[in-house]
């Protein structure tokens, strides 16, 4: 599979996840924020793709964003979502003493949504830009 299908297909599946974050949010369901950070985890590992980084299995996006190149504009861009991180655990297991985590509040997330959907259509165009000569 071409490296840009790659892409693009972390992107379909980005938006996917946002999609059913926006559901959630808006019935207040915890898992919500779980959705977001699936959602950020899969632009980073498309934006890393197209720098030649292979991801591999890495899930914390503090991580993953501190893969990108210095100066790499997106490690800006990115970075008042990468507090989604501890959402890829968060709500789905109790805690040691079986309390369940209570869900951050379904505005913020649906604000969250909103911006990483733009991040998602910021990335599918950097996707069709062609590469820098070299």
């Amino acid at each position: 599979m071409s490296t840009e299908r790659r892409c693009a297909a972390f992107l379909d599946l980005a938006a996917a996840d946002l999609d059913a974050a926006e559901v959630l949010a808006r019935v207040g369901n915890q898992y919500a924020a779980y959705h977001v950070q699936q959602a950020v985890e899969k632009v980073l590992k498309a934006l890393l793709l197209l720098r030649g980084i292979e991801a591999g299995t890495e899930h914390r996006l503090d991580v993953l964003s501190d893969r990108l190149p210095e100066g790499d504009m997106w490690r800006d861009r990115l970075e008042p979502v990468l507090s989604y991180s501890a959402y890829a655990t968060t709500f789905r297991y109790p805690t040691p003493g079986g309390r369940i985590v209570r869900p951050p509040p379904g505005a913020g997330v649906l604000k969250d949504v909103a911006a990483v959907r733009d991040l998602v259509g910021q990335a599918r165009a950097d996707l069709a830009r062609p590469p820098p000569s070299r």
